[in-house]
């Protein structure tokens, strides 16, 4: 192993770890903690298979690996842009039915109150 794959390999490890202490500290929850804990094992598969990785690259004509390792960067950043979208459009959907209940409720709670001071 040469020192680019230490590291990377380091690297990915201790993110790893972050986002473990992170869960065990509940800053994460589990939904999210499964995502980047599946990417930061990704990140150690890339890590050990770098030489694999270069002979890829050069079989579908990339001759300069770190292109290949950006152009499945930005995939990823792309498809997480993606998930938070749609997790976003839903939180804004619950959160408009929230806001029509509570103006529900301050109304009849309003409506109470006036019914009980004028019998």
């Amino acid at each position: 192993m040469d020192i680019i794959q230490l590291i990377v390999l380091g690297s990915a490890l201790f993110f790893f770890a972050v986002v473990v202490a992170m869960t065990s500290k509940n800053k994460i929850t589990d939904q999210y903690a499964f995502m980047w804990l599946t990417l930061s094992v990704i990140g150690v598969i890339l890590a050990v298979a770098l030489p694999f990785l270069n002979r890829l690259a050069l079989s579908i004509g990339i001759a300069y690996l770190p292109s290949l390792i950006f152009l499945l960067a930005f995939l990823v950043v792309l498809f997480l842009l993606i998930y938070h979208t749609s997790l976003l459009s839903k939180q804004e959907s619950r959160l408009k039915v929230l806001i029509q209940e509570v103006g529900y409720l301050e109304k009849e709670l309003r409506d109470a109150r006036n019914g009980d001071k004028h019998p």
